[in-house]
């Protein structure tokens, strides 16, 4: 791995000790609120988030700006001598983030910087960038790697769940949302991110606990017979996603290769709210 850098932003949901492991540079988004910006998981934290939200100030967030993306690269090229760096980001439908990273690449023409929209976002961004890191751990060729993140791009599944609406549509993160805006208040829309990197609603539940459930149906159902990375995110309860770890876990249909729980990094619960719940699932390459 010499010579590779793998680049990530703060959407990616992967514990600090698994970036520290496998040397997966983070790039920060902003948060920010009363005119001021803070650095995600750096300045702010969701717990302070959440505070904001629930008092009815309003969030918003910004990717990473074009010279915090040169001054990562050059360290990587310049100080650590990279000569390949893979930079993997979240949908180009959700952020501009990729679209500056692209940009950022091109004062670095001796150095060969892959700048990849993943078509996702958090935990699910996180195993394509975890897996990324490892092959290149393994020495595995650049072909090999391509390969691999191609093949988690296309074959991924994120879908979540919310208790309270009303932060998704503050964002405008789900502007679809809208038109169903009486059946969302009465039921809970299972939301999912499609092959085209956009939010979409799979469907309805009748309760909270329904949706949970549905969320593992739907990684039941998958027919994909490979084993699977399953991640499973939440925002500031819990409960609900040690409940849907059990079900999983207690599922001897779906063969796990690596689970993750994590809690919903602070740039995405600016977007979600609280009260977010989700699951994604991706089928482990057979050279794995």
């Amino acid at each position: 791995m010499e010579n590779i850098g793998i680049v990530t932003d703060t959407t990616s949901d992967i514990p600090k000790e698994l970036c520290s492991k496998n040397q997966i540079e983070l790039i920060p988004l902003y948060v920010g609120y009363d005119g001021k910006l803070f650095l995600d998981g750096i300045e702010i934290n969701s717990d302070k988030v959440y505070k904001k939200l629930k008092s009815g100030i309003k969030v918003n967030t910004s990717g990473p700006s074009i010279g915090d993306f040169i001054n990562l690269y050059k360290n990587l090229i310049e100080i650590k001598k990279k000569t390949l760096i893979y930079s993997i980001h979240l949908s180009s439908k959700l952020s501009s983030t990729f679209n500056t990273a692209y940009q950022a690449r091109q004062f670095f023409p001796q150095a060969k910087i892959k700048v990849i929209d993943s078509k996702t976002s958090a935990i699910n961004l996180g195993f394509i960038v975890l897996e990324a890191a490892r092959a290149a751990k393994r020495n595995e060729s650049p072909k090999k790697i391509d390969s691999l993140i191609d093949f988690m791009i296309k074959n991924n599944l994120l879908l979540a769940t919310f208790d309270n609406f009303k932060y998704l549509f503050m964002g405008g993160r789900a502007p679809f949302l809208k038109k169903f805006l009486s059946k969302s208040i009465i039921f809970k829309p299972v939301l999912m991110i499609g092959k085209n990197g956009k939010v979409k609603l799979k469907k309805f539940a009748r309760n909270k606990k329904s949706s949970i459930v549905e969320l593992y149906k739907q990684v039941k159902k998958d027919r994909n017979k490979r084993k699977k990375k399953i991640g499973i995110f939440y925002g500031q309860d819990i409960g609900p996603a040690l409940d849907l770890e059990a079900m999983v876990r207690n599922d001897p249909k779906i063969k796990i290769d690596e689970l993750i729980l994590t809690e919903m990094t602070t740039i995405m619960s600016a977007h979600t709210g609280p009260d977010i719940w989700g699951i994604s699932s991706c089928p482990v390459p057979d050279e794995l």
